[in-house]
């Protein structure tokens, strides 16, 4: 039976995750959180790459970062990504002078994303944080040195073959373990990264399921940009080599946006999903439902696109 009302279950949530989005004006919430991550990236890296370099004693590993995020641009021009290539090495070429007084610092700099995140969220669930500046700014730098050792560790994995080559003469085994380490476990790790944030940075916690799946709507929603992304430049790679460096920094910016767009999505599901704690919950809300069906909700979002429709009450 449950598996029957999966689908009508899974409409509600997404639907009313969709209506929370625009009543809140979610996209320019999540304008702020792609502002904030692109120029907080700087500070990051050479935040990373020092943190990585005196943890495990090891300078070569600024190589590895950059060729990891290198890999995840969105980007088809092999000349542009050698540009963006030598800006980072650049960039975090300046790790090694660093002390702890500068990596302070450039956490405090590094945070700002997840600080916008933790407004997005909170305006998700419709509350303001009333956390003091202090405590709020400490649980963002917290979780940007959980969140970004991990997603660096996640992209690194998709560069890596060693550990599938190694297997034997196998093919399918090989392809199964390429897989597995290249693409699941990347995706596991952004996963736990996303239900983390979202079960941490609500000023009223919800509980872990709908963290869950607010977590996985937003990584479908992330996939999906990197999918579309990689289909676009394949496509239509000829603009990006006519922009150039610009191009990538352009569709840097804009993947950074959509991707946000994805995760504050995802934050809406979880604070929906936090009103509705069971599928019986869910149930009830469907029966009680008096709105339009889903052909006709779909109908009236076009429509609003081009004329004032009075909201529903």
């Amino acid at each position: 039976m449950s598996i029957r009302r999966f689908p009508a279950r899974a409409s509600l949530l997404l639907r009313r995750a969709a209506e929370s989005l625009i009543e809140s004006a979610g996209t320019r919430d999540a304008a702020q959180v792609a502002y904030f991550l692109v120029m907080s990236f700087p500070a990051a890296l050479l935040l990373l790459v020092w943190g990585f370099s005196a943890v495990l004693g090891d300078d070569s590993l600024r190589e590895s970062i950059v060729d990891s995020i290198v890999a995840a641009l969105p980007a088809s021009d092999e000349s542009a990504r050698r540009e963006i290539e030598r800006l980072l090495n650049e960039v975090a070429a300046g790790a090694g002078g660093l002390g702890w007084i500068s990596a302070v610092a450039l956490l405090y700099s590094a945070s700002g994303a997840i600080g916008a995140l933790r407004y997005a969220v909170n305006r998700a669930w419709a509350e303001d944080d009333t956390r003091p500046y202090a405590p709020g700014k400490a649980l963002d730098a917290g979780l940007t040195l959980v969140a970004g050792p991990m997603l660096i560790v996640g992209l690194g994995l998709t560069l890596s073959g060693s550990l599938a080559n190694a297997i034997g003469d196998h093919p399918w085994i090989v392809a199964v373990a390429q897989f597995a380490v290249t693409r699941m476990l990347p995706a596991a790790l952004l996963l736990a990264v996303l239900v983390c944030l979202f079960r941490v940075l609500p000023a009223t916690r919800g509980g872990l399921r709908s963290a869950w799946l607010g977590g996985l709507v937003a990584l479908a929603g992330v996939l999906l940009v990197q999918v579309g992304g990689k289909a676009y430049f394949a496509a239509f790679g000829d603009v990006n080599a006519l922009y150039g460096t610009l191009g990538v920094l352009l569709a840097i910016v804009f993947s950074a946006y959509l991707d946000a767009i994805a995760i504050v999505y995802g934050a809406h599901v979880a604070a929906q999903a936090s009103l509705l704690p069971s599928g019986s919950a869910i149930d009830r809300a469907l029966e009680a439902e008096t709105g339009p069906s889903v052909g006709r909700y779909l109908l009236d979002t076009g429509r609003g696109l081009f004329v004032r429709v009075r909201p529903r009450r």
